[in-house]
């Protein structure tokens, strides 16, 4: 099972908790993010009993954007319910725009492919060492988005060799991730997608925290098939993941940059177009009589200049020229043709 197009960037729009745990807002995005043109709307699901310790904490971006309130009623407020995610895949169905989800948990994860049928899984940064997780996704054939955020190329070497473990056939896609919130460009390190490409020969994205779109372009532009985004409808709501959000009237102009950006990076043939084809005849040049030629000569270099247009005889097929003979005289400054000369 294959989840990239040729030539066409994968568009996830992550909406994660920013609908801040209301089924309304959520439907709302689908609406809002399917006409901007992505291919994927993402979403999360979390028990949180089951992911967060009595000693869990937050984050600092989290504790300045979210207030005072637990890292536990954090993520209990932002949640929908298991039963709201059948509504969000209708709608998405609806709006012809993929359904997606990430899990935090091994009980949400299971729930998520078994009951709503994920087209693909996303192993978040923080779970790429969840070996419970890993364990359940290495017995699927299903498509594997893995970013890579905090992770060192030894721990995604590992949680790759444990996604394999069971020798299934499967697309992994490594998408390159800075976990800050929202990442500053000094910290992007696009050039580490050159790294993750030749280390683990595998096909490469970018999941982006910054502010800009800068970072998903040039993220394109090296190479990236994938290409994450956060969005919401305003960076003003407060909740965890806001500030570091795309708002769709930007998001959108992401979505239109990356489809002109396909269109200028092409593929990886030499392909002429048809006014390229015109400008090499104008351009190149041609073996042009040097001098008046009579008929029956056998041409000498003395005899041959090199000069525009590009239709005649090549410059660097001179050699298979001199030597033989003109089937008709040649005035000065004309060009030479195949047709004018002696066969043999």
């Amino acid at each position: 099972m294959q989840i990239i197009k040729k030539n066409k960037t994968l568009i996830i729009a992550e909406v994660g908790p920013n609908h801040n745990g209301s089924i309304k807002t959520a439907l709302i995005m689908i609406k809002k993010i399917a006409k901007a043109g992505a291919d994927v709307i993402k979403f999360q699901l979390a028990s949180p009993h089951k992911v967060y310790s009595d000693d869990a904490f937050k984050a600092d971006y989290q504790k300045k954007n979210d207030g005072n309130r637990s890292i536990l009623d954090m993520s209990k407020k932002i949640q929908l319910k298991r039963d709201d995610h059948f509504k969000l895949k209708k709608a998405c169905e609806k709006e012809g725009i993929i359904y997606a989800c990430s899990a935090f948990d091994l009980d949400s994860l299971k729930f998520l492919n078994e009951k709503i049928n994920l087209p693909f899984f996303k192993i978040p940064s923080g779970e790429i060492l969840s070996i419970d997780m890993l364990d359940y996704i290495s017995k699927s054939n299903k498509p594997v988005l893995m970013s890579t955020g905090m992770s060192t190329f030894e721990e995604i070497s590992y949680a790759l060799k444990y996604l394999n473990k069971n020798k299934v056939r499967r697309q992994i896609i490594l998408l390159h991730c800075v976990s800050s919130y929202p990442a500053k460009n000094e910290n992007l390190n696009l050039n580490v997608i050159d790294q993750l490409r030749m280390k683990f020969d595998k096909e490469i994205g970018y999941s982006d925290h910054s502010t800009g779109n800068e970072a998903c372009l040039a993220a394109v532009a090296k190479g990236a098939l994938v290409i994450e985004k956060h969005v919401t409808l305003s960076r003003k709501n407060k909740g965890p993941d806001h500030k570091s959000s795309s708002e769709l009237i930007d998001f959108k102009k992401l979505v239109r940059k990356i489809r002109n950006l396909e269109i200028i990076l092409g593929d990886n043939n030499k392909i002429f177009s048809k006014d390229e084809i015109n400008v090499k005849k104008v351009a190149r040049k041609s073996i042009v009589a040097a001098n008046d030629i009579i008929k029956g000569r056998k041409l000498k270099r003395e005899d041959i200049v090199f000069k525009r247009p590009g239709i005649g005889i090549s410059p660097i097929d001179i050699k298979k020229i001199l030597g033989k003979r003109l089937l008709k005289d040649k005035k000065k400054n004309k060009l030479i043709f195949i047709k004018d000369l002696e066969k043999k």
